[in-house]
């Protein structure tokens, strides 16, 4: 029964270790959306016309914060 609680408390401390590192962790700002454009475009299927085919598009530009901001 020693080794078995030599293992659980290693365990524990690496548990520990690695909740006090994600702690210290800093979270990177997300990139800031410059621009959205959403389009959507419809047709119906040349087989079917119960069927409709939808094709969405999005374009979005984002801009990544300077260096020093990503530190």
């Amino acid at each position: 029964m020693g080794n078995t609680s030599n293992y659980f408390l290693r365990w524990l401390g690496r548990q520990v270790g690695y909740v006090k590192k994600a702690a210290k962790t800093e979270v990177p700002a997300p990139p800031k959306k410059v621009y959205e454009n959403k389009t959507v475009e419809e047709a119906p299927h040349p087989d079917d016309p119960n069927i409709k085919l939808r094709r969405t598009i999005i374009d979005e530009a984002i801009e990544k914060g300077s260096e020093n901001d990503e530190r």
